[in-house]
């Protein structure tokens, strides 16, 4: 059932999962925007943003157009309050959904980012192929992973690491770059890509 939650998170019990995802996911979300080089204007995608948080942070840097799809209501609906008390003067669009959803997208991103859930993607592949198609040229995509699984270690991010690679590889990015960032329980890897 928590499993559940930290895929999906519904009703009272997903908003508290949304929040200690929040403060677990802070320090990753602001390592992975670093990588991103955020301009002002510019339009940015976060796919699964639970809470929030890490929207409000890059709304305030772009004031431009800024972009979540995720699949829970409930943190759809946390994220619309936050987003409104702290971010009221930027452009912004939510979708409750899963990242193949993505598919109905028709407008442009300059920056896109996911932290721990591409391993929800049904797709994963089919899905950066449509992701890189929404990409400006010259765009940057950035994926984080820390591994929490049972048995996971170091090691486990290092493989993990390879993975993204060849994912970003098959969907046609390039200038692809993985780095490790110190963490626990275990390392955490973000694949950095552009669309050249």
């Amino acid at each position: 059932m928590l499993d559940q939650q930290f895929a999906k998170p519904n009703g009272w019990i997903g908003k508290a999962v949304g929040w200690f995802m929040t403060q677990e996911n802070d320090e990753l979300n602001k390592w992975t925007v670093s990588f991103l080089d955020i301009q002002e204007g510019d339009a940015v995608l976060e796919i699964g943003f639970g809470a929030g948080e890490s929207l409000c942070q890059v709304a305030r840097r772009s004031r431009g157009r800024v972009f979540g799809i995720d699949p829970s209501e409930a943190m759809v609906e946390t994220a619309v309050r936050r987003l409104q008390k702290r971010s009221p003067a930027c452009d912004i669009c939510l979708i409750q959904g899963e990242a193949a959803l993505i598919h109905q997208f028709e407008t442009t991103f300059d920056k896109i980012y996911a932290v721990n859930n591409i391993t929800y993607w049904e797709k994963p592949v089919e899905t950066l192929v449509h992701l890189r198609s929404l990409l400006s040229e010259g765009g940057r995509i950035a994926l984080t992973l820390c591994p929490h699984e049972k048995g996971a270690e170091d090691q486990t991010t290092e493989v993990l690491g390879g993975q993204l690679r060849a994912l970003l590889n098959q969907a046609g990015f390039s200038s692809i770059e993985v780095f490790i960032k110190p963490t626990k329980p275990n390392n955490t890897v973000c694949a950095v890509a552009m669309n050249q």
